[in-house]
């Protein structure tokens, strides 16, 4: 067997200890280093996964290694100039190797991101809480919304669905109102809770029937009490309001600078309000023996929102556009700048960056740090 060989071999298994002994130091430090007690954890675990790269390398490495090694000494003995090429010099393929592979083994580890305990940051941002009120008089069981096969509180139902898809970070509550009118939600920003009250609701919530806009507007109110941001309500409705009292609770939403704006539900042509909307053939609505159609009352809250100056948005499909009414809450002038204070993880990714940093430089400087074989 030839000096070169051996080498060779001397190599690989240099390279099969040098590997192992790593992954065991990293192996020890996971199980014996109280990492969890010390605060620390990784904010993007699944990157590491690209370690397995790793032993791709190494075994792309082995055959580049084996290539030189019988090349070299095919051509041993054919003089410097024809050996240009198939330079074989152990240690510096061996500290290439290493090199390059900590630098890559460092980078993913930086790209994990690991972090340790925390700190106090004090920051801004603007902040808005949006009262829903939504209607739930029995006409809004009428299906008149998709041409016919949705009612308008299931439509209502989608679009609040919609809208806190669309939302970012403002607190909500949910009013319900026939008659009369009490919060089925107060504010919060778990839009997940919000998603699972949402569905629940039904008509016979209310017994004492009818539209008062007016009460669900000073319901809402009650929900700003305690609170220094911005304001807004949003009224979904078919626009039935049999009280109108709506107007001395406008005057005072906008005496506090509370934004308000409509959606409302149904379809000109109108339908018919069933007596049980999970079973028609318990008829429908009836007064004086003749069937009570129920129309979308666009006039009305036209009136509504002309003399608050507010957004009204009229729709008649199963799932309402309600992108004009989310961008409105988004850039609302309403949104009050408020000083927080928030705890932010310290971040500690620049310590394996800098020692990626370290390896690469030292791979590119290799061949000026260790010199040539001259024999």
């Amino acid at each position: 067997m030839t000096k070169k060989q051996t080498t060779y071999q001397q190599l690989m298994k240099l390279l099969f200890i040098s590997e192992g002994i790593w992954w065991m130091l990293v192996l020890v430090c996971y199980a014996v280093f109280p990492f969890g007690k010390w605060g620390v954890k990784l904010l993007h675990p699944e990157m590491l996964p690209l370690w397995l790269v790793i032993p791709v390398l190494g075994v792309l490495t082995w055959f580049q290694w084996n290539w030189k090694a019988k090349v070299y000494e095919q051509y041993s003995g054919f003089g410097s100039t024809r050996m240009l090429w198939v330079k074989f010099e152990p240690v510096k393929a061996f500290l290439h190797y290493f090199l390059l592979r900590s630098t890559y083994f460092f980078i993913v580890l930086a790209m994990a991101q690991p972090v340790a305990g925390s700190r106090k940051v004090n920051g801004s941002k603007r902040v808005l809480d949006l009262v829903i009120c939504l209607d739930i008089s029995n006409s809004m069981n009428t299906k008149d919304m998709g041409g016919g096969q949705t009612s308008r509180l299931t439509a209502a139902k989608q679009a609040i669905g919609e809208l806190l898809n669309q939302l970012k970070g403002e607190r909500i509550a949910v009013v319900v109102f026939a008659n009369d009118a009490y919060t089925q939600l107060p504010l919060t920003m778990d839009y997940g809770a919000a998603k699972l009250f949402i569905p629940d609701i039904e008509t016979s919530m209310i017994t004492d029937q009818g539209t008062n806009i007016g009460r669900a507007l000073e319901q809402a109110q009650e929900q700003f009490k305690d609170t220094e941001s911005g304001k807004a309500v949003l009224v979904i409705t078919d626009g039935e309001d049999h009280e109108n009292l709506w107007k001395e609770q406008v005057a005072a939403l906008q005496k506090k600078h509370i934004e308000l704006a409509y959606l409302g539900l149904g379809s000109p042509k109108g339908g018919l309000i069933p007596n049980n909307p999970y079973d028609a053939s318990e008829g429908y609505k009836r007064e004086n023996g003749v069937a009570v159609v129920s129309k979308l009352d666009k006039t009305a809250l036209a009136r509504m929102a002309s003399a608050s100056g507010s957004v009204l948005v009229v729709s008649n499909s199963a799932f309402p556009n309600i992108y004009d009414i989310a961008a409105n809450y988004k850039n609302s002038k309403n949104k009050q700048l408020m000083k927080v204070e928030f705890n932010v993880d310290k971040n500690y990714f620049y310590i394996p960056a800098i020692l990626a940093l370290l390896c690469m430089i030292c791979y590119f400087f290799l061949p000026i740090l260790i010199n040539p074989d001259k024999r």
